[in-house]
């Protein structure tokens, strides 16, 4: 396993979060992590990854380095985006022709124009603030990427642009991630497998091995299991969640 967490539970100004997590990831399996929200799912990635330590439990990490994308672009104003994806690279000591060439691969991976590498992030739009994000993860060849609900804030449209990104660069460079979210169709497009937390339990109420592969799944497919899981009883906190900001 690349990352297993053992027994983790946390709490805030002593009001408990979660109890007694047990979650893992293998390697080259892509997890999405959803639930309704303040049910802890950015805080448990958040200890996964190591920004925050856990009140109980232990982390194992079983990889070299990992990479986090977050639901802001969280880009660094005074550089380009060039630099800002070569940021990572350049803390680990490579070399300036080997950030550049990585920096220009990953930037046309993700759908950046050359054009766009010379630009400071208040010249980006916002897509292209985020697939700067992106492409920064991406470049340092990470074992596993850390992403927390990092397409929120893009329309519909980009939104499946950059979730084919994720599900292309997953297949090809064999990282593990966990993918934090609060819509089953995304979980349900980019991940293997679907862990569902719960405000009622404080912890894990479902864990679902999705039909299919990444990348192949119609569209017909991901509503027909998302029509079946409304069904399910520990989906209706999570159903109950989104009519609620619906209305």
């Amino acid at each position: 396993m690349k990352l297993t967490l053992d027994g983790v539970g946390h709490a805030f100004l002593g009001r408990a979060v979660f109890e007694n997590i047990d979650l893992s990831l293998a390697e080259g399996e892509v997890v999405a992590l959803i639930g309704p929200s303040g049910c802890g799912k950015t805080t448990l990635l958040q200890i996964a990854a190591g920004l925050l330590e856990p009140l109980r439990g232990r982390v194992r990490r079983a990889y070299r380095r990992h990479a986090v994308v977050f639901q802001e672009p969280r880009l660094l104003p005074w550089m380009t985006a060039r630099d800002n994806i070569a940021y990572g690279l350049r803390a680990a000591g490579s070399g300036k022709r080997s950030q550049a060439e990585t920096a220009e691969r990953r930037a046309a991976e993700v759908g950046l124009q050359a054009g766009d590498l010379d630009k400071y992030p208040a010249e980006l739009s916002g897509g292209m603030r985020q697939r700067t994000a992106v492409a920064r993860a991406f470049a340092v060849d990470p074992d596993v990427v850390f992403f927390d609900e990092p397409f929120t804030a893009v329309d519909v449209g980009l939104k499946r642009t950059l979730q084919n990104l994720v599900i292309e660069a997953a297949a090809r460079d064999h990282f593990s991630a966990l993918f934090v979210t609060h819509d089953l169709s995304e979980a349900v497009r980019v991940a293997h497998r679907l862990v569902v937390l719960s405000n009622r339990t404080r912890g894990i109420v479902a864990n679902r091995v999705i039909a299919g592969t990444p990348g192949t799944r119609r569209d017909r497919m991901i509503f027909e299991t998302i029509e079946g899981w409304s069904r399910d009883p520990v989906f209706c906190e999570l159903f109950d969640n989104e009519r609620q900001h619906a209305l």
